[in-house]
């Protein structure tokens, strides 16, 4: 679960930080951010598995395009992150050697640096600075947010040195990479970080001698942005593919069906996928049941929708709405966890007097997982961020009790200025008053959206529309 991310020179980011629920909505107009603060999430981490320029080639835009632009058109050549993460209980690798996490909350922060290569003055991202450390508990304030009781099932914290990754100089003056090794008397591996084009995470392909470090690249990687293609929901699966939802929704059918065999037992054959399609039912009118069908002679699978009045039908005549609705409800439903998912517009194909019901159903959905993990049973997190440009959304959030919304921001753009660094346009966030919280002189100005201009959103997104 990402808890924290700090990002300074990516794209329109500037000294950013958020500090992140499990469950979030972001919501504001085009342009604001919202897809930035995604393609940042995304970019750190495909940076744990992949070299730089390839994880870069993945994004929005060239490797230029990732960095900060002043308004003038100069760039920034060096860009920061810095997240603070929990960990699950327990990590498995590649090779099925698993290991407990005897310590489930780190800081992991990451340098890296845009220079001329070779003759031609080709441009080239470095990384130069790489740290990755313990947090803690006396120093943790985000688990302050729990209740005593719960605390200790969702994080656990250990003794011994706190650094585990950090970035030197040696005796000759030349920055270097340095990994403690666990398990091995503390002792430290030393890589050199001259001209390191992937980070040291990447690197990392075993559990055994950096359990830590490896348990953080692996939830690193877990972080998806689904960005679901009506065509690759209706497609059917071949009994062979993956059954493992992909990032376009493709391999629905498959894995619905797992999902049915992970959790489903003599009395609920189907397991969670009952649940799932009570969901869906409060949600898209008149269907009753979701199931998957076989067809053994062509060794494919489909997607099925049973409504109340006709015979079930296939996915390829279902609407837009209703396949993406099955698709995230299965992300959140997947015994296998479903970690940490961004999520973009999720209002589109749904009736708008439904999509209040529907975010309702995705916040109860992570709310039970982190209970459950605070009753003791061990389950893996989920974590959900949704952007919005719909303020029909925010009818689904409840106000804390001094009229803030603790699950939801409002994003939008800021000029900055100052500073020797040069005037930029920037992304920042602000808090959202709850309805019974009126505009105060006590209350910082930009420091909250008030309900004036929230009213004011929701008529221009209604012209727009």
């Amino acid at each position: 679960m990402l808890t924290r991310i700090e990002i300074d020179g990516f794209k329109s980011f500037r000294d950013f930080h958020l500090d992140l629920p499990p469950f979030l909505v972001i919501i504001g107009r085009n342009a604001a951010g919202k897809s930035n603060l995604f393609d940042a999430i995304q970019f750190i981490g495909q940076l744990a598995g992949q070299p730089v320029l390839e994880a870069a080639q993945q994004s929005r835009g060239d490797i230029t395009d990732l960095f900060h632009r002043h308004v003038d058109g100069t760039p920034m050549k060096v860009m920061t992150f810095a997240v603070e993460v929990l960990l699950d209980g327990s990590v498995t690798d590649a090779f099925g050697d698993s290991v407990r996490v005897n310590h489930s909350r780190l800081r992991y922060e990451l340098v890296i640096e845009l220079r001329e290569v070779g003759h031609t003055g080709a441009l080239r991202p470095f990384v130069i600075h790489e740290s990755a450390f313990k947090i803690r508990r006396v120093d943790d304030r985000w688990i302050q947010q729990f209740d005593p009781a719960d605390r200790k099932a969702l994080a656990v914290y250990s003794n011994g040195a706190a650094d585990l990754l950090d970035t030197e100089v040696d005796d000759q003056g030349r920055p270097r990479f340095s990994i403690r090794q666990q398990g091995n008397q503390g002792r430290k591996r030393h890589l050199p970080a001259t001209a390191a084009t992937a980070s040291v995470l990447s690197t990392l392909t075993t559990a055994t001698d950096f359990p830590l470090l490896y348990a953080l690249k692996r939830e690193l990687q877990s972080w998806r942005l689904l960005y679901l293609d009506p065509s690759a929901l209706r497609r059917p699966d071949s009994f062979d593919d993956p059954d493992t939802l992909a990032a376009n929704g493709a391999h629905l059918a498959n894995t619905l069906r797992r999902i049915a065999e992970e959790s489903g037992d003599a009395d609920r054959p189907a397991g969670v996928l009952n649940d799932l399609s009570a969901d869906v039912a409060t949600i898209v009118p008149g269907i009753v049941q979701v199931q998957v069908s076989d067809d053994a002679v062509r060794r494919q699978r489909q997607v099925e929708v049973v409504t109340q009045d006709e015979a079930p039908y296939s996915a390829r005549v279902a609407s837009d709405g209703t396949l993406r609705t099955i698709a995230l409800l299965a992300a959140l439903y997947d015994p296998a966890g479903a970690g940490l998912i961004c999520f973009e517009e999720p209002e589109n194909g749904l009736f708008p007097g439904r999509l209040a019901q529907f975010v309702s159903s995705l916040r109860e959905l992570v709310k039970r997982g982190i209970q459950a993990r605070g009753a003791g049973r061990g389950e893996k997190l989920t974590q959900l961020v949704l952007s919005s440009h719909s303020p029909a959304i925010l009818r689904a959030l409840d106000p804390s009790g001094d009229g803030t919304r603790r699950d939801a921001i409002y994003m939008d753009v800021a000029t900055l200025v100052g500073g020797g660094r040069g005037r930029s346009r920037i992304s920042k966030y602000r808090d959202l008053t709850g309805p019974q919280l009126s505009v105060d002189t006590e209350l910082q100005p930009g420091a909250v959206v008030s309900p004036s201009e929230i009213a004011e959103f929701e008529v221009s997104e209604a012209l727009e529309r």
